[in-house]
C-alpha cells in the first residue's frame, strides 16, 4: 500500500521562496570572477587586476590604467532568448553608458556575458547585431532609425546625453558562451590547471580544492567582508571615511600575487592531522647529539650529518614562523599536522628499506624523499627540504630511526 501520511517540508521542495537558486547564481557570478582572475597569471594577458563587484559584476583593470567593465548575467534554460528589448539587457546597456559619463574615457571596453543564446537574426532585436552597427557607425546620425531609437532610450534611463552614450555602445559586445551553471567549475579547474605553472605538479583533486578556495574569496571580495577585519580603532583615525573607503576597494581587488597566494592555501584545505592540544610538541625539541647518533648509525657520511642538522634546524624554525604568523595554538596544529605525515612516511621507507645491514639510512633516505615529493600539496607551506627537515627534527626527537642497530640506547 502507499503511503498515505501527509508530505513533511523537508519532502517537499519550495517554489515560494528561491533564495536557494539565487545563491546559485551568485556563486556563479563569483565562480566567473575566479575564472578572470586567472588572466592575473597569464603573461601574455594586461590585465594588472581584477575588482569585483566594484561599479560592475567584475571590473578589469589594464596594465595602461585603463579597464573593462564585465556584466555577468545567467538564465535557465527554458526561457526566452535574450533581445536588446529585455529588460536585464537595457540595464546593462544603462550601466555601461552611467560609466562612460562618469569616467570619461577611462573605459577601454564594456561587456554582456551570458551562459543563454542571444537572438542571433540581423535585426533591431538581436543585441550582437544592434551593437555592431553602433561600432560601425561614425555617428549618431549614421545609426539605421530603429536603433538610433532605443540607443535614445537607453540614454534616457542613464540621464545621460545621446553622445555618450554612443560611446559606450560603441566599444560594447556582447556574448552568449559562457558555461552552464552546472559547468562552471570544470571551466575554472581547467583555467587554473592551465594558467598556473604549480598545477602541474598537483592532482586534480588538489586543483580542484584549490579552485574552490579562489571561488570562495571572490564572493568574500564581492560582499563586503573586508568589514570584518577593519581595526577596532579606525572611528578614532584621522581619517575614517577615507581608510574605509581605501579597506573597501582593497578587500575588492584581486592581484596575482593575491591570486597565488590564495590557490596556495586552497591546496592546503584538507582536515588537519590534529590531535589534543595538550599533546602538541614545540618546534626545536629533541637532542642534536642523539640526531647524530642516529645518522651515524644509520650510515650517513659527514656532508649528510651536516646537512641533516642545518634542514632540521630550518623545519623548527619554519614551525616557529607559523606560532607568530597563526597564533600558537594554529601554529601548533599546522606543525603537528606536518610531523604526523613525515613520521608516516618514515615509517613506510624504513619498512621498505631496512635490511641487516646497518648502513640503508641513505637507500631510506631516498624512499623517503620520493614520498614526501608527493606530499606538497597537504604540506602547506613547506618545501621538500622542510619535510626531509622534519624527518631529522622527529630522528631528533627518537621518533624516527635510520638503522635496526640501536646503539645510543647504550651509550
Amino acid at each position: 500500500m502507499a503511503d498515505s501520511s501527509p508530505p513533511t517540508p523537508e519532502d517537499v521542495v519550495s517554489s515560494a521562496d528561491p533564495g536557494d537558486e539565487t545563491a546559485r547564481r551568485y556563486r556563479y557570478q563569483w565562480t566567473w570572477a575566479a575564472t578572470m582572475c586567472c588572466m592575473l597569471l597569464d603573461d601574455t594577458e594586461d590585465v594588472a587586476e581584477v575588482l569585483c563587484e566594484h561599479h560592475e559584476d567584475i571590473l578589469l583593470k589594464h596594465q595602461d590604467g585603463r579597464f573593462t567593465g564585465l556584466q555577468v548575467k545567467t538564465r535557465a534554460s527554458d526561457q526566452d532568448v535574450w533581445k536588446v528589448g529585455d529588460p536585464d539587457f537595457r540595464s546593462s546597456c544603462t550601466r555601461f553608458a552611467k560609466l562612460e559619463a562618469r569616467f570619461p574615457g577611462q573605459f577601454r571596453a564594456f561587456r554582456f556575458l551570458t551562459n543563454h543564446p542571444l537572438h542571433g537574426g540581423s535585426n533591431s532585436q538581436a543585441p550582437k547585431h544592434v551593437l555592431a552597427q553602433i561600432a560601425g557607425a561614425s555617428s549618431l546620425d549614421d545609426l539605421p532609425t530603429l536603433v538610433r531609437r532605443w540607443l535614445r532610450r537607453i540614454a534616457t534611463d542613464a540621464g545621460c546625453p545621446d553622445q555618450v552614450t554612443f560611446d559606450a555602445l560603441s566599444k560594447t559586445t556582447a556574448r552568449d558562451d559562457l558555461p552552464k551553471l552546472r559547468d562552471a567549475v570544470v571551466r575554472l579547474v581547467d583555467t587554473v590547471t592551465d594558467s598556473w605553472r604549480r598545477a602541474a605538479d598537483c592532482s586534480h583533486d588538489a586543483v580542484r580544492r584549490a579552485a574552490q578556495t579562489l571561488i570562495d574569496e571572490c564572493g568574500r571580495a564581492s560582499s563586503l567582508d573586508h568589514e570584518q577585519v577593519l581595526p577596532a580603532y579606525l572611528a578614532a583615525s584621522s581619517d575614517p571615511e577615507q581608510a574605509e573607503r581605501a579597506a573597501r576597494v582593497n578587500g575588492k581587488r584581486m592581484t596575482a600575487a593575491r591570486v597565488m597566494g590564495i590557490l596556495e592555501n586552497g591546496l592546503s584545505a584538507t582536515a588537519s592531522l590534529d590531535g589534543d592540544p595538550e599533546t602538541h610538541v614545540e618546534p626545536g625539541e629533541g637532542s642534536t647529539d642523539l640526531l647524530f647518533r642516529k645518522l651515524d648509525a644509520g650510515g650517513f657520511s659527514a656532508v649528510s650529518r651536516n646537512s641533516g642538522e642545518d634542514l632540521r634546524n630550518k623545519a623548527d624554525y619554519l614551525a616557529i614562523k607559523w606560532t607568530k604568523k597563526h597564533g600558537r595554538e594554529n601554529g601548533l596544529q599546522r606543525y603537528s599536522h606536518v610531523r604526523s605525515i613525515v613520521l608516516r612516511d618514515s615509517a613506510d621507507a624504513f619498512e621498505a628499506t631496512k635490511t641487516s645491514s646497518d648502513s640503508f639510512g641513505p637507500a631510506m633516505r631516498e624512499a623517503l624523499r620520493r614520498r614526501l615529493r608527493q606530499r606538497r600539496d597537504q604540506t602547506f607551506d613547506c618545501s621538500e627540504e622542510h619535510l626531509e627537515g622534519f624527518a631529522y627534527s622527529l630522528t631528533a626527537q627518537c621518533k624516527v630511526q635510520w638503522s635496526l642497530e640501536r646503539p645510543w640506547e647504550a651509550a
